[in-house]
Parts: C-alpha cells; sequence; structure tokens
C-alpha cells in the first residue's frame, strides 16, 4: 500500500485555457463540465487536495456556484489550499503586491470553502525568501517544491524528503517536496486512457508520495472527462489516497544540515521560458510603474491590476503551443500528434493594463461595459463584482 497526496494546481488563467472555454466549464450549473469533473472524485470517494486559484473561485461563485456547493458538501473528499487570486509570478512581485495578492486570494477561499488548510502553494513554483518570510507572518504553515521544475544541479540539490525551509529575519516554514515524476506518470495515463504509468510510478515509494498536477490537464484534450475516469477507475487497489492534513499529522520534517549540499532556502526560479525573446519587456515596465502606487488604486483596479500580473499572460507569448501524444480510445498504444494551442491570453494582458491605465488615470468607469463583453472580459467582470461584494475588512 502506497500513500499518495494528491495535490491539483487549478489555473483557470491557464495560457492554454481560453477565456470562453473556462465559462464554458461552468456554464450549465449543477451539469456544468467542472461539476461534473468535481463529481469523479466526490462519487469515487478518491480524496483530493484542490489548489484553486482565487480569481477561478471568484468565477465558481458568481457563475457556478453549484461548484462550490459540491467541493463543501463533500468534506470526505476535498481539502483546499491556499492560493493567491491571481496566478503571477512572485519574483515580480513588491513586497506590498505580494502581500495583496495572498491576502485577497486567502479571503476568497476561507469565505467559500469549509475545509481550507494552511498550506500555500506558489504559482510556477517561484518564491522568493524574503516572501516566505510574508508568507510566515500571515500565519501560513507551509508549502510546496517541485524539484522538476528546476534547472539540473538544484534539481539534486533539493530535498526528497518534507523539511525546514528557512528564508530572511531567521523565518522557518514547514516545506514538502512534490515527486516529480508523477506529473508526467498522470498526463500519460490521461492521454491514453490507461492507469498504468500512473500505477507503476507510484509503486514502491517510500514514505507517503506527493504529486502535483495541473487540474485543467484534462480539460485541454478531447473526451477530458471520460479520460480522467478511465484513470481513477484504473487506479491500483494498493494506492491509499489521503488528504494533505492527514498526511502531515506526525510527518517528520528535517531540519537544515549545514554540512550537506541541499538547498535550505527556496531556489530562484530561472525566467528563461516566461521571458524567452523578451517580447513582453515594455508591458512588464508598465505593470511596475503601476505597482508601485498599488496604495493609491480603487478596489477596481486593483481587480484589473490582479488580471494583468498573471504569469500566463506571458507564457502565452513566449512559449510554444505544446505537442503531445493522443489515444483517441483505449488500447491505442501508438496513439497521435495533438497540439494544445497556447491561448491569446498576451492580447488579453495589454487590455487588461490598457483598461488599468485608463481606470487609475483617467477614471474610466466603463472597462467592464462593452457590449460585445469578449470573454476576458465576462470574466473580469464576475471578478470586479465578486471583490465589489466582499465585506469590509476589519468591519
Amino acid at each position: 500500500m502506497t500513500d499518495v497526496v494528491d495535490v491539483v494546481n487549478f489555473n483557470a488563467d491557464a495560457s492554454c485555457l481560453p477565456a470562453a472555454a473556462w465559462l464554458d466549464l461552468l456554464s450549465g450549473g449543477a451539469d456544468s463540465p467542472l461539476c461534473q469533473w468535481l463529481r469523479l472524485y466526490a462519487g469515487r470517494e478518491r480524496p483530493v487536495v484542490l489548489g484553486f486559484i482565487g480569481g477561478a473561485v471568484a468565477d465558481m461563485a458568481m457563475l457556478n456556484p453549484e461548484a462550490i456547493a459540491t467541493v463543501n458538501d463533500h468534506p470526505e473528499v476535498f481539502e483546499v489550499l491556499l492560493r493567491p487570486f491571481a496566478h503571477d509570478i512572485a519574483l515580480l512581485r513588491s513586497t506590498a503586491g505580494f502581500a495583496a495578492n495572498v491576502a485577497l486570494g486567502e479571503r476568497t477561499l476561507r469565505r467559500e470553502f469549509r475545509r481550507v488548510v494552511d498550506y500555500f502553494l506558489p504559482p510556477e513554483f517561484m518564491l522568493s525568501s524574503a516572501q516566505v518570510r510574508q508568507l510566515q507572518d500571515a500565519g501560513v504553515g507551509g508549502l510546496f517544491i517541485n524539484a522538476a521544475r528546476f534547472k539540473d544541479e538544484l534539481q539534486g540539490r533539493i530535498p526528497e524528503s518534507p523539511y525546514v525551509l528557512e528564508g530572511v529575519l531567521g523565518s522557518r516554514l514547514h516545506c514538502i517536496p512534490f515527486a516529480g515524476a508523477l506529473t508526467d506518470a498522470y498526463l500519460r495515463s490521461i492521454h491514453f486512457y490507461d492507469a498504468t504509468p500512473w500505477n507503476d510510478a507510484v509503486a514502491g515509494r517510500a514514505g507517503i508520495a506527493f504529486s502535483w498536477r495541473d487540474g485543467e490537464s484534462c480539460f485541454l484534450v478531447p473526451d477530458g472527462i471520460a479520460r480522467e475516469a478511465a484513470w481513477l477507475d484504473g487506479e491500483s487497489a494498493g494506492v491509499r489516497r489521503r488528504h494533505l492534513s492527514d498526511a502531515c499529522r506526525g510527518l517528520a520534517f528535517a531540519e537544515p544540515d549545514a554540512r550537506a549540499n541541499s538547498f535550505r532556502t527556496y531556489p530562484p526560479h530561472s525566467f528563461s521560458a516566461w521571458f524567452k525573446e523578451n517580447r513582453m519587456l515594455g508591458f512588464l515596465g508598465r505593470l511596475q510603474q503601476l505597482e508601485a502606487r498599488l496604495e493609491e488604486m480603487s478596489i477596481d483596479a486593483r481587480v484589473l491590476w490582479l488580471q494583468a500580473i498573471n504569469s500566463d499572460i506571458l507564457s502565452a507569448v513566449e512559449k510554444e503551443s505544446p505537442t503531445v501524444r493522443l489515444a483517441d480510445r483505449p488500447g491505442d498504444d501508438a496513439g497521435r500528434a495533438f497540439t494544445i494551442w497556447r491561448s491569446e491570453r498576451g492580447f488579453e494582458g495589454e487590455d487588461f493594463l490598457a483598461r488599468l491605465e485608463g481606470l487609475f488615470e483617467h477614471g474610466d468607469t466603463g472597462f467592464v461595459d462593452d457590449a460585445h463583453r469578449r470573454p476576458h472580459i465576462r470574466k473580469l467582470k464576475a471578478r470586479v463584482d465578486y471583490v465589489r461584494a466582499l465585506p469590509v475588512e476589519g468591519a
């Protein structure tokens, strides 16, 4: 028997998930595709740890509250992590910008979900040592790292077992490393309707296996819900799924060893994939100038700013569209080449920034009132309406 904690990063602003496709996932009330996906786990009683970005939860609250109800109705299945409101690149944030994003994300998650654990899942696994201190001061109990997302030398120096991570000024947080190989094993399993790669990767692992994957992955390929169902139905009886809160009881976190070559801090993440050709350099410069005036922003302006800092604006522009092997039916071992196209999120980022500049500099109150309501503006309006309705802090 192998214990597995299945952690799902669900980023509604992912570069390969067009805004229109995300809105479609929220359509249909209790029969929405998102609810259908959640019921795969609820119906099979398979525990899973959800890492919804706060902006996605705001969308759900406004457009598909049935999805939130599904999570809350099954506390034995679903557990929710702390996330920021926007899936951003934290290494680009000012102290105030990072704090604002994290705080709004936590407020949103704790308002909507009943079972939230105090572990923080960093977007893109990007985090500075100063932000470790900010998270500790904010009451976060722990966080995660994924060695597979770092360069080769760093991969070998990131501990494989839970450990105490150090931040600036003596700050310390529990840190749980993910088993990076499980991500690819999950993807191969849903792409080929075959749970064997997942079962093989999990089998024989010592201790608790902590897995990380993107929740939107099954929605980027045809018949994704059926593929995820086949994966769950084929999961080995030797896999015992556990909640994070349960797994952490009695979990040993190793103290840093100054004599070893292992990293005792959160290693800086490479920007190369997000800045490959620096096509968004001017965009980032304008955005940074506005972030310096964050305290002057209205609620509406802050929500616009949060949309503009999304990491996938850069991903959509700088990264190639991935091509995978995909089987059209169970038993098709060869599969076919299938391209998952990047969306026009780069344009959306420029549009958000232009609207932010218009609102912040000229008081343009029509920034969400386009008559044609393009999908990214419909999504923006849902988030603006949600944040406007939040109770005043301290009231």
